[in-house]
């Protein structure tokens, strides 16, 4: 998995599949209890920013979806 202190930039180069993994990894150690108080808070932080990124995403597939719709309607 890597340092959870990840950067906002190489947060942002992730594709949908590994921003998910990468979140999924984090959950899991967090829900384990297996790291300490500092790294888990360094662990949430960046679970949010994995979390955003997934959205981010999932708003920009959408967009394409509703505009591949729209392109049949006419």
């Amino acid at each position: 998995m890597g340092d959870v202190k990840s950067d906002k930039k190489d947060i942002e180069k992730l594709d949908f599949e590994q921003a998910l993994n990468r979140l999924n990894d984090l959950v899991s150690k967090l829900e384990a209890g297996e790291l300490p108080l500092e790294e888990s808070v360094a662990a949430f932080e960046t679970g949010v920013k994995l979390s955003r990124r997934c959205e981010a995403l999932l708003d920009t597939a959408e967009q394409r979806l509703q505009v591949l719709g729209d392109d049949q309607e006419v």
